[in-house]
């Protein structure tokens, strides 16, 4: 399950009105921390919709939610007919758990401005979290296909279409994150991890093995972190060793068509038997011990790895 707090608040911000008073002093607080941004609001001498609806965000990103739901009441009372303030209904119902009131808070701002992809992108999270997955799936393809700029609208789209079992069609949305993006490789990882979690070991998986093992080595040459290069070589190589344990399903047999055994193929450098995969195991675990920042986690990872290396003679 996604994290809703974060993806509700991960939610574009609605432009500050230039013919607010506060305007101008808003602009300089843009990259405040929440804390630090509310203490600076309570010095403005006269605070307007702006710089108050400003520190009901913070005090959603502070998890202040008895705080943020006292400043909506009297931001409502007072601006009832304001978008902004249904706007800000809808994204402290989704953080609050109150996904109904989400929905009909954003259903309102989409009626508002239909041609805006911010409203369409928020029902898509609400019809989610309702379950709603067909209406969810279309609100997040309308988004993506419109504006590959919200990166969110494909995240979401994959989900729905993990959630509804269409694996590959979720594959294909997050391989669809263009290069350019700042999310290209936290999109490629979503997608090797989408061909391989929850997934039975008794399935026929060579493909998919195949396809993550060519992804991950491209992400290492793309600038993926050493850590998050051998994390996921190790969720790769962990579910090709299950595989092969349970009989390698799928591999035709050697009078196949496609004839050849996993032992002729390599995984991530590693033959795709028993032997190579824990060697291949051991060997992702012990550099993970050696870029750990404290001791106990490089004494698990050590241990780790020692589990997975191969019984030898020697």
């Amino acid at each position: 399950m996604f994290d809703t707090r974060a993806t509700s608040l991960a939610l574009p911000v609605p432009r500050v009105d230039a013919m607010d008073p506060n305007a101008g002093f808003l602009a300089g607080l843009m990259a405040s921390a929440p804390a630090e941004l509310i203490t600076a609001l309570h010095t403005v001498p006269a605070p307007s919709l702006e710089t108050r609806l400003r520190e009901l965000r913070a005090r959603l990103e502070l998890r202040e939610l008895d705080s943020a739901a006292r400043a909506l009441t009297t931001l409502e009372g007072e601006h009832a007919d304001d978008w902004r303030v249904v706007w800000y209904r809808g994204v402290t119902s989704l953080v609050t758990g109150d996904h109904e009131t989400a929905a009909l808070s954003f259903d309102a701002v989409y009626d508002a401005f239909p041609g805006e992809m911010a409203p369409k992108l928020a029902l898509g999270i609400c019809a989610e979290v309702l379950g709603q997955l067909d209406n969810a799936a279309e609100y997040y393809r309308l988004v993506w296909a419109t504006d590959p700029g919200f990166v969110s609208a494909a995240f979401g789209l994959a989900r729905v279409q993990i959630a509804a079992g269409e694996r590959a069609g979720a594959v294909s949305t997050l391989e669809s994150v263009p290069e350019a993006s700042i999310h290209y490789t936290a999109a490629r990882v979503a997608a090797v991890r989408a061909r391989l979690r929850e997934r039975s070991h008794r399935e026929p998986l060579l493909a998919d093995l195949t396809a993550a093992g060519v992804q991950v080595t491209a992400l290492a040459a793309f600038g993926l972190d050493p850590v998050r290069h051998e994390q996921l070589s190790t969720e790769v190589l962990g579910k090709a060793l299950d595989w092969v344990l349970s009989g390698s399903a799928g591999v035709p047999g050697p009078a196949g068509p496609a004839a050849g055994s996993p032992d002729a193929r390599k995984l991530l450098g590693a033959e795709l038997n028993e032997r190579g995969l824990r060697f291949g195991l051991e060997r992702s675990y012990r550099m993970l011990a050696r870029l750990a920042q404290r001791g106990d986690e490089r004494i698990e990872l050590v241990e780790r790895a020692n589990r997975f290396r191969p019984r030898t003679w020697v």
